[in-house]
């Protein structure tokens, strides 16, 4: 169970996973031992050994459904029942013994959740000693998983944020630089959109940094589904999102706006009704990237004082 070479090791991911699972056969003697991965606002089992381990693969289980919120609103493991697992969609195909216990570790890393460790076991198989270790390896299997992710998507990752897939704050700058030198040098029309949650710190200690996560995921899914493919969308920090809109005047830029603040403000989050608040500036030949984006930022904090779940641009 040398896990912890991994540790620094740019071994590929499935071997990783796949060193995890075996050892869980063949030290804990598991029934079946699963690695679930988080991608997105989901889990997906991108590994199994064991009993019905190949009927496993593939399921994926939205980290809003109540079994798997639960065991990502705490750092320990969380013991189930056959029947508890039983409720997470996609298992009805899946045959264990109703006798058996689960245990499910979320993997937690400075980088967030990235997924769940789960181990089917006789109940006379495990001692506390047992336990307890398991509770040290799944630590390691955390880390390991995290690095190997990290090694395989940190050339993406220079310029992309890892929870949304959108260009950072770093790449949205660089752009903007061509966009706005386009805008002067020949003309074409430019827009900026800046995009805040409102509320959503609260949000956030309300229902948790995971429920907030699936917030600001299904939020750039929105924003990606509102905008045409010649358009660039960001994340620029927090809660906030950026929106570059090239040859788009302001009449394009407020019914993208609107369209928006509308798509989010319908949208059945899960625990309450969620909007937005966004600001427009068109750009200038005097302009900046920093002016202009403090433009945006300006016209923002507008929408903000004016009631929220709006949007604002300066009247020319």
């Amino acid at each position: 169970m040398n896990i912890s070479r991994l540790l620094t090791s740019t071994v590929e991911l499935d071997k990783v996973m796949e060193l995890i699972t075996n050892s869980l056969i063949i030290i804990y003697k598991a029934e079946l031992g699963f690695v679930g991965l988080r991608e997105g606002d989901k889990i997906r089992i991108a590994q199994a050994k064991g009993d019905h381990g190949d009927l496993l693969i593939g399921k994926e289980w939205p980290m809003v459904q109540p079994l798997i919120e639960n065991v990502f609103s705490k750092v320990e493991p969380s013991f189930l029942s056959i029947d508890e697992l039983m409720t997470l969609p996609g298992l009805s195909d899946v045959e264990l013994d109703s006798k058996n216990k689960i245990m499910v570790y979320p993997l937690w890393t400075s980088l967030g959740a990235v997924g769940l460790l789960g181990i089917v076991f006789s109940p006379d198989s495990m001692d506390d000693s047992d336990t307890r270790n398991l509770q040290i390896y799944a630590n390691f299997a955390a880390i390991a998983l995290a690095n190997a992710k990290l090694v395989s998507r940190l050339e993406k990752e220079a310029e992309t944020d890892f929870l949304t897939g959108f260009f950072n704050k770093r790449a949205i700058r660089n752009i903007l630089v061509n966009e706005l030198e386009r805008t002067i040098r020949y003309g074409i029309p430019l827009t900026v959109i800046f995009l805040d949650i409102d509320n959503f710190k609260t949000y956030n200690d309300t229902f948790g940094h995971v429920a907030g996560d699936v917030v600001l995921q299904k939020t750039a899914d929105i924003i990606k589904n509102s905008i045409r493919t010649v358009d660039i969308a960001g994340r620029f920090g927090g809660e906030e999102f950026v929106i570059i809109l090239p040859g788009t005047k302001e009449e394009g830029a407020v019914a993208v706006a609107e369209r928006i603040r509308k798509s989010i403000e319908t949208y059945p989050f899960p625990h309450r009704k969620v909007t937005v608040s966004l600001g427009i500036a068109l750009a200038k030949n005097s302009h900046s990237v920093d002016s202009l984006l403090e433009e945006a930022d300006q016209a923002l904090y507008q929408a903000k004082r004016q009631g929220k779940n709006r949007f604002y641009l300066d009247p020319p």
